[in-house]
């Protein structure tokens, strides 16, 4: 029989496994105290959930909230990274932290949907340019292309204009003469 605490363990893995987006499995067993406060801080601050999780109640909270292939992710003294909404951003945190701070932390692999990410592709995922950034390239390459458009359409217009403005245009010359004669 459960106890309430191990139940409530479970009721939590659950609804952080049900929202998520992608699942980041880690090794945290290279941090100190310290280290792990300052990565959960860091986590907490770009929307990511870090818990640290008993094999046994993850796989229960697993299989209560079908989702069997998250079960893949745990392995030893494991702790899960929880991403909501853009699937990219605790990919990106989580790589760069490690990175800038020079800890520990061993990146196992990940869950994005259905399917498991090792930790090199994890790596690649992070290094992709953001939605944001691609769609900034997107408009600026659109922009060009109508610049160019616009120009070429108007070219021909402008050329008209400038005969028509010139004096040696002998067209001017007889608009001009009309223009006396009437008045």
């Amino acid at each position: 029989m459960p106890t309430d605490r191990k139940a409530q363990d479970v009721d939590s893995l659950m609804e952080a496994m049900k929202g998520c987006t992608i699942a980041i499995s880690t090794d945290y067993s290279g941090l100190n105290v310290s280290e792990m406060s300052e990565f959960r801080t860091t986590l907490r601050e770009n929307g990511i959930t870090y818990k640290v999780v008993k094999n046994t109640l993850f796989k229960i909270a697993a299989d209560q909230a079908e989702m069997p292939a998250i079960k893949d992710l745990i392995d030893g003294t494991t702790a899960i990274a929880f991403g909501y909404g853009d699937e990219q951003i605790p990919a990106k945190v989580i790589t760069k932290y490690v990175k800038d701070s020079g800890v520990e932390l061993k990146i196992r692999n990940a869950l994005l949907g259905d399917q498991t990410l090792s930790s090199d592709q994890l790596k690649e995922l992070a290094a992709l340019p953001g939605k944001e950034e691609l769609a900034a390239k997107l408009v600026g390459q659109l922009h060009g292309q109508l610049a160019g458009l616009v120009h070429v359409l108007n070219n021909p217009l402008v050329r008209l204009a400038r005969s028509l403005n010139s004096p040696s245009s002998g067209l001017v010359n007889v608009l001009n003469s009309r223009v006396q004669q009437i008045s």
